[in-house]
């Protein structure tokens, strides 16, 4: 809780008001909430259907609806995380697959390109059958080509 004194006097005020109204009850009357996630007593006043803290703050929302609220965002929060984790794991998984069988392909055909006979290079490794159309990563239907014979297999021109 804030110091009184340093406090602005329209807050000073408010803090008075809601502190006049806590002090003494009950708190599990209706009008008089604790926000457990801010340890801050609020009071209602019927006057102007607004919440005021012990501490001059005040808010449209009750205790109880902004403790759902911030719960809910925390809640989404991790829920994001946990799915951001398992696709993270799912794209390691991934790329550990992938390059596990690039390198016994490229093993395999000796570093060679299959298509034109290059040995020194940056080498691909290129599905026969495209995924998309059906081509499985399975080793009978992945050679080694060299990045030019790549572009002529897949059509691609970059000029």
């Amino acid at each position: 809780m804030k110091s009184f004194d340093v406090l602005p006097p329209v807050m000073q005020k408010r803090a008075q008001w809601a502190r006049e109204r806590i002090i003494g009850k009950v708190l599990d009357e209706p009008n008089i909430q604790i926000d457990e996630d801010e340890l801050l007593a609020w009071v209602f006043n019927e006057n102007d259907g607004l919440w005021y803290s012990v501490d001059g703050n005040y808010s449209s929302s009750s205790p109880q609806e902004k403790m759902d609220k911030r719960r809910k965002y925390l809640k989404s929060i991790d829920d994001l995380e946990k799915k951001y984790a398992k696709q993270n794991i799912k794209r390691m998984a991934d790329t550990d697959y992938w390059s596990d069988i690039r390198q016994k392909v490229l093993k395999r055909d000796n570093n060679v390109c299959q298509r034109c006979g290059k040995k020194i290079g940056k080498f691909h490794v290129h599905h026969i059958l495209p995924r998309k159309k059906g081509g499985t990563d399975h080793y009978d239907n992945l050679i080694t080509v060299c990045a030019s014979c790549h572009k002529k297999v897949e059509g691609i021109d970059y000029k």
